[in-house]
């Protein structure tokens, strides 16, 4: 079906609309419209309202356009939101905290507008409940229509999609400004939201400097006896948060190598050097694997706790 566009006069637009990202750099949009003319016109409300294209509307005003083709959505308050949501999911700029928030209520919106189940029961719409075909026919449920939609938008797996919004969900306000701040990655951040969000709050500050398997530990033991307990039982190693990091570059390390082996080029086609450089990097690996082992033994058999790093 063609979109039908109508031309408005730039300045009875309205740029109020709580999702758009105004002041972004669109220097590289101002060049592909003076070079090939706006491509997609602005969606707006029937009251004027931008609902998509707030960068396209900056690069107009910058460019001293007037005027500009808009596509006018004529929806309620739900869906004109949705469409401000689905503008932003794919656009390259968001941080995963914002994709997350933004994935999170789509799919509330989505679940608001399509309550019901997109397939009825074969008795409700007249067909014979019993044959063996209708049988075999899946009932869709709006969550799981919502995250093959937006898959199909995003690029991201239903499941990837599933874990973001479940990570928003299940979040702090302290856990979500510690994503943003680079403090927390999104493996920790899965093992660490089966916490509620209070004790989350007052293990943040000691959570953030252990690797994802001491993280799945702590959970277990603050659910069965409490954060306090998991508090003190599980020591804050010296410069854990430097051997994360360093564990972190060696996994993308390996995992850049495999990637390359199922293009047929193994360790063995690099320089000398750099096959030198990588065994020594990945046997540090395995030494400061041991080393922390032996520590962690060293505080369980000593009783050795640090338990004033361990406040909020």
């Amino acid at each position: 079906m063609q979109v039908q566009t109508e031309t408005r006069r730039l300045n009875d637009l309205k740029a109020t609309n709580a999702y758009l990202r105004l002041g972004t750099d669109v220097t590289d949009l101002e060049k592909s419209i003076s070079t090939v003319g706006l491509i997609a016109p602005l969606v707006i409300s029937v009251d004027n309202v931008i609902l998509a294209g707030a960068r396209r509307y900056q690069a107009l005003l910058n460019l001293g356009y007037t005027e500009a083709p808009v596509v006018v959505i004529d929806k309620g308050e739900l869906e004109r939101e949705l469409i401000s949501i689905d503008e932003n999911l794919v656009r390259k700029d968001l941080n995963k905290v914002e994709v997350e928030g933004h994935l999170r209520r789509a799919k509330e919106i989505y679940q608001a507008i399509n309550p019901y189940e997109e397939s009825a029961p074969a008795e409700v719409v007249g067909m014979d409940a019993n044959d063996e075909e209708i049988q075999k026919k899946k009932v869709i449920l709006p969550a799981e229509k919502f995250l093959n939609i937006v898959s199909e938008k995003t690029g991201l797996s239903p499941k990837q999609i599933h874990e973001a919004i479940n990570r928003d969900e299940m979040a702090s306000d302290e856990v979500k400004e510690a994503r943003q701040s680079g403090e927390l990655s999104i493996s920790q951040t899965n093992e660490f939201v089966k916490l509620t969000k209070d004790e989350q709050k007052k293990s943040l500050n000691h959570i953030k400097t252990l690797p994802v398997k001491e993280i799945r530990s702590f959970v277990k033991m603050a659910k069965s006896q409490g954060v306090e307990e998991a508090l003190r039982g599980t020591p804050k190693l010296p410069h854990a948060r430097e051997f994360m990091e360093i564990e972190m570059m060696l996994k993308k390390l390996q995992k850049k190598l495999k990637q390359l082996e199922l293009e047929g080029i193994a360790l063995e086609h690099f320089p000398q050097a750099a096959q030198k450089a990588f065994n020594e990097v990945v046997n540090f690996g395995r030494v400061m694997d041991e080393e922390e082992m032996k520590a962690l033994q060293f505080y369980k058999e000593n009783g050795y706790h640090q338990e004033t790093s361990y406040q909020a």
